[in-house]
């Protein structure tokens, strides 16, 4: 019997929250009121019966609502996982957390309010 990649299917799952919060528009943070929330409005403004002739918004409508139906039930659809990943952008305007390195200086700087100073030849 094979062995399940299960650090795959986490990192999946990851990658679908990201994009399912993009697509909403809401924060890592958001509760279930506020995606919610996010849903109705973004489905009111991509509807196609508000959008009439446009094959776009019927495509959109669908992403929204399965961006919607994956962070509240966890159902993922296949246009969902072919969407492309949306950019990282840094949460604290410095260090990109999406790696080992900026998560650690993020880490420092937060923990003992040491930013990182630039080094020269006279200080090795």
């Amino acid at each position: 019997m094979r062995e399940r990649d299960w650090q795959a299917d986490v990192a999946r799952l990851e990658r679908l929250d990201r994009k399912a919060r993009f697509v909403l528009g809401v924060s890592a943070t958001a509760d279930r009121a506020e995606i919610r929330r996010a849903f109705r409005t973004a489905s009111l403004a991509h509807h196609p019966d508000a959008n009439a002739g446009t094959t776009e918004a019927a495509w959109r409508f669908h992403l929204v609502c399965c961006a919607y139906k994956f962070l509240l039930e966890g159902e993922s659809c296949a246009t969902l996982d072919a969407l492309e990943e949306p950019k990282r952008r840094p949460a604290n305007g410095k260090y990109h957390l999406d790696n080992a390195w900026g998560y650690w200086c993020w880490w420092r700087e937060a923990y003992f309010d040491l930013p990182l100073k630039e080094t020269t030849h006279a200080d090795l």
